[in-house]
């Protein structure tokens, strides 16, 4: 199957940002300050005469991330920025010893990113921070990079009932051999604890996530698997490379929307599948970039997405941060993985973004998954420690971590909006959070949030509102 790829919009002789409407867009978001940019504003820059005369000039606001010393999670020798109204992408990128690579116009974001990689032995750091005080730079920052949270570990047969041995070792995301085929699973075997801890059999007979269209932001999905088969509803492709089916990708959409011998938590709903993270289909790793993830996130929101699934985790991103914003004003629910950092990591992103709604890990017993991100900004837990997923080419593997806790989480979402579509995010995680089963310490907590999700006790809450409707 052929699937769309993302255009790449290489500039022709000139580039240039046109004035007027995207000029107030600019000064709209504070890229531009509306008193130093403006022609025929009646303020002008002043001479350095003047501002040696004690006329003090309040500095252009700067919209430019330097990354610290110690950040790593970027390409090296790319940079994304916006140009200021009316000026010329070739002048810029003439200027700073880079070669466009691409352009691309994101709404979310209100801003069109230009793409550069920069020429051999430029410093990526040094280049931001001359571009900081640069008038005809909007913006800039590093292309940043994010990785899936979730590691998978060995199965068994089950042909004979079979289950996973209690020692049997949890593999590395990055190891290939993490992933090995087994026979397709019963539905009743108690491997598949998450059906029981989220009631979903009574949950089913009142909602199953009809109408709702579910968005996946991930590696490649293998949609011909079993488990997907007439589920996915459109699909988007990022990357401008050999499409290849992944464990994650699959294993998320799967958690979402399974209808063959497993069971998604929203199993009517439509998925939308949109690749934004690269990696071999013999390792469960992969890595997206800011540009992909956004340009895949703006495609669910034009396809008509109601909940965003993103099931990664990296550092933090203006850019990205600015997408999230417009999501959430759209009414779009972003559920995102708490990380897989564990108990000392610093806040992973997008989960720490207040415009989504952040997860965490938690096993059969209700335990945290011991790798799992803890802070303020966890808003719930759900089940996600040796979790029956789906895997390319009809397999099956055991997966755990904060990933798939959130896509269980995306898919109780999808649930509820059947029944009450007119909810925003902030009511979403409000009757999630109001609904959640309290653990730990009492009350909201910076290990499980408010606590796991209960998703008999959420359309409990959901339904009786539609019901007392005219």
């Amino acid at each position: 199957m052929t699937l769309p790829r993302l255009q790449h919009h290489h500039a022709g002789p000139a580039l240039r940002l046109a004035g007027g409407g995207c000029l107030a867009l600019a000064i709209a978001l504070g890229a531009v300050p509306a008193s130093a940019q403006q022609p025929g504003s009646g303020a002008r820059t002043p001479t350095v005469g003047q501002a040696d005369r004690s006329m003090r000039v309040a500095p252009r606001p700067s919209r430019t991330v330097v990354p610290a010393a110690s950040e790593t999670r970027f390409v090296p020798d790319e940079i994304l920025f916006e140009l200021a109204p009316n000026v010329l992408a070739e002048t810029v990128l003439r200027r700073y010893g880079a070669t466009l690579i691409a352009s691309r116009r994101i709404e979310l974001a209100g801003t069109t990113i230009i793409r550069a990689r920069l020429e051999a032995g430029r410093d990526l750091r040094a280049v931001l921070a001359q571009m900081a005080d640069d008038s005809a730079i909007a913006g800039a920052q590093p292309n940043f990079t994010y990785e899936l949270q979730q590691e998978l570990a060995q199965t068994v047969s089950t042909a004979s009932g079979g289950q996973r041995s209690a020692d049997m070792p949890t593999l590395r995301l990055s190891d290939p051999t993490a992933v090995r085929a087994a026979p397709a699973p019963s539905r009743d075997l108690p491997m598949q604890y998450v059906v029981d801890k989220l009631r979903l059999l009574d949950v089913h007979k009142l909602s199953r996530g009809a109408t709702v269209r579910v968005a996946v932001i991930d590696s490649g999905v293998d949609i011909g698997h079993p488990e997907l088969r007439g589920a996915v509803a459109g699909h988007f492709d990022a990357l401008s490379e050999e499409f290849v089916p992944h464990a994650h990708g699959t294993a998320m959409a799967a958690a979402m929307v399974a209808q063959g011998q497993l069971q998604g938590v929203a199993p009517a709903s439509r998925l939308l599948v949109a690749r934004a993270f690269s990696g071999r289909a013999s390792s469960a790793s992969a890595s997206g970039t800011s540009l992909h993830i956004l340009a895949a996130i703006e495609w669910a929101v034009g396809q008509g997405a109601r909940v965003i699934n993103l099931s990664f985790a990296g550092p933090e991103d203006r850019l990205l941060s600015r997408g999230l914003a417009a999501v959430a004003a759209r009414g779009v629910i972003a559920v995102a993985a708490a990380g897989n950092g564990g108990p000392t990591a610093a806040p992973l992103f997008p989960g720490a973004d207040p415009s989504v709604i952040a997860v965490t890990a938690t096993d059969a017993d209700d335990r945290i998954f011991p790798r799992a991100n803890r802070g303020s900004y966890i808003a719930l837990a759900a089940p996600g420690v040796d979790v029956l997923a789906a895997e390319p080419q009809g397999r099956y593997a055991f997966s755990s971590g904060t990933s798939i806790a959130a896509a269980h989480v995306s898919g109780l979402v999808a649930l509820v909006l059947e029944k009450r579509p007119d909810l925003d995010p902030a009511g979403v995680r409000r009757l999630l959070m109001d609904s959640a089963v309290d653990l730990g310490a009492k009350g909201r907590d910076q290990v499980y949030g408010a606590g796991r999700i209960d998703a008999a006790a959420a359309l409990a809450r959901a339904v009786p509102l539609t019901a007392s409707r005219p």
